[in-house]
């Protein structure tokens, strides 16, 4: 099933992947999407990219019909591996998102480009395919993972922009 989430920012590209590329935001993020337990690991590159990891216990706030094959909670690991800026001052990253145990998982991307008629704002877009590997039920479940995955995206960038909306 195809994922989809764009959100805009008033900050610029550089701004919002200093964000994404940030611990305490990350952590933020995770207390407020209600994980159960978390943690954070981000390693610049030498290419000015970066690899984050994040890994979250979350309450199975899904239907029952899911719940009977994921349990009481899930455990959601993110991987994004951000490349340089390009040449147009966009940023890019690869993103995999699998839950532990489950036969779920997304690959995909999410590019940060500028917006604006200056480039001061920027646009995040987060695409993928999200697959549930689970005979004759995998469809019905997928839109609830996409759901849980979508709600993840919102609240980073939601604890994203108010980093970058702070005061020096």
């Amino acid at each position: 099933m195809k994922l989809r989430v764009e959100t805009t920012s008033r900050g610029s590209v550089e701004q919002n992947f200093a964000g994404r590329v940030e611990q305490r935001v990350r952590e933020q993020a995770c207390r407020e999407s209600g994980a159960l337990s978390y943690a954070v690991s981000i390693e610049r590159t030498a290419d000015g990219g970066a690899r984050v990891e994040v890994r979250r216990v979350m309450p199975a706030k899904v239907p029952d019909m899911v719940r009977r094959f994921v349990g009481d909670d899930i455990t959601v690991e993110q991987v994004e591996r951000w490349g340089p800026p390009g040449p147009t001052g966009t940023r890019t990253a690869t993103v995999e998102v699998t839950v532990k145990g489950q036969p779920a998982s997304m690959t995909g991307s999410m590019v940060l480009s500028p917006d604006g008629p200056d480039g001061a704002g920027c646009t995040e877009l987060v695409t993928g395919e999200v697959t549930v590997a689970i005979p004759f039920l995998g469809r019905r479940i997928e839109p609830e993972i996409v759901k849980v995955i979508e709600a993840a995206l919102r609240i980073d960038h939601r604890v994203g922009q108010a980093w970058v909306s702070r005061p020096d």
